[in-house]
């Protein structure tokens, strides 16, 4: 399949070269079919993550508005808000900005993406959620923006330490593996299933969701009992941090010491052992989701992953990608388990 697009990509790449064609199809996540004037001049962006994608492709030349959730890089809160998310957005705003392409997520309405198509604008159908997929669309972004050379740089530095942490867990048994708890912050024992991109990202590095079974296609979110977490008796436990707010580390010890002193994990494992992490929901998807997985995979293999500093390899991509010489707040708790 991935073979499939990139082929697709290089032979629209060789079109527009050549000159011999300013509008091309464009198959989006979805299955639909768009055809768009490329390169694209500007560019709408409200689907998760996706405006953290097209910053890193041309530093925000061709965006023009954007979902209220995007605010990294913080050079992102220059760019108007055209709605809350996909879900809500500013149509009479979005008209009169006049894009090339809007760029939303399945939560777009029918009547809404009917709205913008009657008004010419095409539409895209995105989401920058699934580690295990984003590179594809990255390759799909860079080739309608005409960024094809800088998609490449950024999907082989992604690539890069993706295929790291592969070939330092290749080696392992199922059952040599960490058993994880993830969880939502603010809603107790409130975790993930297969599907989510969560589970993809504790599964890419190296680790093992214990709730990967319990959710369906339609529901990756399954609530659990205190008692089934000691039943299962996880050897890491995660609690995901909003995205919406920094937090300094004062704050997060306050929280990672709620957890701890929940009676009934007591005898959990990963409690004993002190091995009960917050990470920041701002890395979970996005460019940077390749971060996330290299604080798990030292979450989980301190002695395989000595050598790797995530928080060295996050202001190389910040600086890289974002032109960022130094980084805002706390992305991980205890801050000693990715140094």
């Amino acid at each position: 399949m991935r073979k499939n697009i990139v082929l697709m990509l290089v032979f629209l790449s060789l079109l527009i070269t050549a000159g011999s064609a300013e509008n091309i199809t464009i198959v989006d996540s979805t299955g639909r079919s768009v055809s768009v004037d490329v390169p694209v001049q500007k560019v709408v962006s409200l689907g998760t993550g996706v405006a953290e994608y097209l910053y890193a492709l041309d530093g925000r030349e061709i965006l023009v508005g954007r979902d209220s959730y995007s605010h990294f890089p913080p050079a992102l809160e220059e760019v108007p808000i055209a709605g809350k998310s996909s879900h809500s957005p500013d149509l009479e705003l979005i008209v009169s900005l006049n894009p090339d392409l809007v760029i939303a997520d399945t939560m777009l309405t029918n009547d809404d993406l009917k709205e913008l198509e009657g008004a010419e604008i095409p539409v895209m159908l995105e989401s920058i959620v699934d580690p295990a997929k984003d590179l594809g669309v990255m390759e799909k972004l860079g080739t309608i923006m005409g960024k094809e050379e800088r998609a490449q740089e950024i999907t082989g530095f992604i690539e890069g330490y993706q295929d790291l942490i592969k070939e330092r867990t290749a080696d392992l048994k199922p059952e040599d593996k960490p058993k994880v708890f993830f969880e939502w912050a603010g809603k107790p024992y409130y975790t993930v299933s297969s599907g989510n991109p969560s589970d993809t990202l504790i599964r890419l590095a190296g680790g093992d969701n214990i709730a990967k079974g319990l959710g369906n296609s339609t529901h990756s979110y399954p609530t659990v009992s205190p008692e089934w977490v000691v039943e299962t008796d996880p050897d890491v436990i995660i609690q995901q941090r909003s995205s919406d707010k920094t937090f300094t580390e004062d704050e997060l010890k306050t929280l990672r010491d709620e957890i701890i002193a929940r009676s009934e994990l007591a005898d959990v494992k990963a409690v004993k052992e002190g091995r009960v992490y917050l990470i920041s929901g701002e890395i979970r998807y996005g460019v940077r989701s390749v971060i996330c997985q290299l604080y798990m995979a030292k979450m989980f293999y301190p002695e395989r992953f000595r050598d790797i500093d995530p928080e060295a390899v996050h202001q190389e991509l910040a600086e890289k990608f974002y032109g960022l010489s130094q980084l805002d707040g706390v992305y991980i708790y205890p801050t000693g388990s990715a140094s």
